[in-house]
């Protein structure tokens, strides 16, 4: 039985498989199916489901011991497909854990795993931290963006089997720019999807500056009804007095949708409509008329990298479309795709992400695209850095949009 909904703003179907047989064979054999069925754009399967490719495949999935090595032959051939929230999962990496909360148990704190708190890219079979989460372990142990793991406790570092079962106390290898030092870090046990949502209330804080305030706030996520509340209550009772916000929607996960942006905007009149393209019809849909009875109506810098992905391209979009804020950094992901979610089974140590539709923003093409921003800084990857030159953009920025206190209501003096 299948249910279509939307889930915070990023609309994912959710679907169920019956339970097969687990051995590699027969778990490729349901991916194959299901993948061909489901896959979207259609045009993917002439070309890369053919009958000689699953001969191929499926004999080298027959040959192998478990799910573990399944996945990355599974994970090359949907790479192949260019298309985002497309992707197998096992239990051995983070984001299982992250989607099972999302779609399954449906509780942002269950089930839980032990993590860090940070993101991270591979590059020739190393793990370069990509984002950190504000207050967790990564951050607390001094990593930051572009450090390269090469071990953990002597072993090949890995974001999953690094810290699982035990997480204490790690010793990581750490190549930073020519330097190589080690720095210890001990993961906490939580859901990536809780973790998200305390990022969001660790992240917020005030920058002053010649009598005048900019906030800041980190959205990480917009993947549960608890995370809606964190940003919520945090821009509402803590950045509410601002004289203008930075709101950085980098890196995390996706989600969000209108209810985000209506802390910043008076009414929806001007919000984004948007279709969803699939097999068989192109659907609309509008957002619902409304008064928000509160919202910031000052200044606003956004900041967006290759990290901003899905729901959160549709806020980045907003902004840039009706010059609400400034948009600064590097162009997003381009991950706007209809999610699929299968072998959704919480006794099953595997996972389906799949694209089965396209969506589009006022007929706008996202997807593969992204949204670029009004003012470009970079932010290398391949060099670690001590600042943020995006995050010190923005807040210059930000400043840069608020008078000075009494410049505009002073009076001029004639001369004598």
């Amino acid at each position: 039985m299948r249910r279509l909904r939307v889930a915070l703003g990023i609309l994912l179907v959710v679907s169920s498989c019956a339970r097969a047989e687990e051995s590699p064979s027969a778990i490729f054999d349901q991916f194959w199916r299901v993948a061909k069925e489901k896959v979207y754009p259609h045009d993917l399967v002439d070309v890369h489901f053919t009958d000689a490719q699953y001969q191929r495949l499926h004999e080298q999935a027959s040959s192998m011991a478990n799910v573990y090595e399944l996945t990355p032959l599974i994970n090359r051939l949907l790479s192949a497909l260019h298309v985002s929230h497309t992707q197998f999962y096992d239990d051995q990496t983070i984001d299982f854990y992250l989607f099972r909360s999302m779609f399954d148990t449906r509780d942002i704190a269950k089930p839980e795993v032990n993590h860090i708190g940070a993101q991270f890219m591979v590059d020739d079979g190393q793990y370069i931290v990509r984002e950190v989460l504000n207050g967790y372990p990564a951050e607390r142990a001094g990593l930051r963006r572009g450090d390269r793991l090469l071990k953990a406790n002597n072993a090949d570092f890995h974001p999953y089997r690094s810290f699982n079962p035990e997480g204490h106390d790690v010793r990581l290898l750490v190549q930073r720019n020519e330097e190589v030092m080690t720095i210890v870090v001990s993961a906490v046990r939580e859901n990536p999807n809780q973790s998200f949502e305390r990022a969001i209330s660790n992240s917020i804080r005030t920058y002053e500056k010649d009598g005048r305030r900019v906030g800041y706030v980190r959205l990480w996520s917009g993947t549960h009804k608890d995370i809606l509340k964190t940003f919520h209550d945090g821009v509402t009772e803590r950045l509410g007095k601002a004289d203008a916000i930075v709101l950085d929607l980098r890196g995390g996960f996706g989600g969000a949708w209108y209810d985000y942006l209506d802390l910043f905007f008076a009414d929806r009149k001007d919000y984004f409509s948007f279709s969803i393209i699939n097999r068989k019809e192109t659907l609309q849909h509008k957002a619902e008329p409304q008064i928000n009875k509160w919202h910031f109506d000052g200044p606003m810098v956004v900041l967006v990298n290759e990290g901003t992905r899905s729901g959160k391209e549709a806020l980045a979009y907003q902004f840039k479309k009706t010059g609400r804020a400034l948009l600064l950094g590097t162009t997003t992901q381009g991950a706007f795709s209809l999610g699929e979610a299968i072998f959704n089974d919480r006794d099953k140590p595997y996972f389906l992400l799949l694209s089965s539709a396209e969506l589009r923003l006022d007929g706008n093409k996202i997807e593969g695209v992204g949204i670029s921003p009004d003012v470009q800084v970079e932010y290398d990857l391949n060099e670690s850095s001590p600042v943020d030159p995006q995050l010190e953009a923005a807040v210059q920025a930000a400043f840069a949009r608020v008078p000075l206190p009494g410049r505009l209501n002073a009076i001029p003096v004639p001369p004598r």
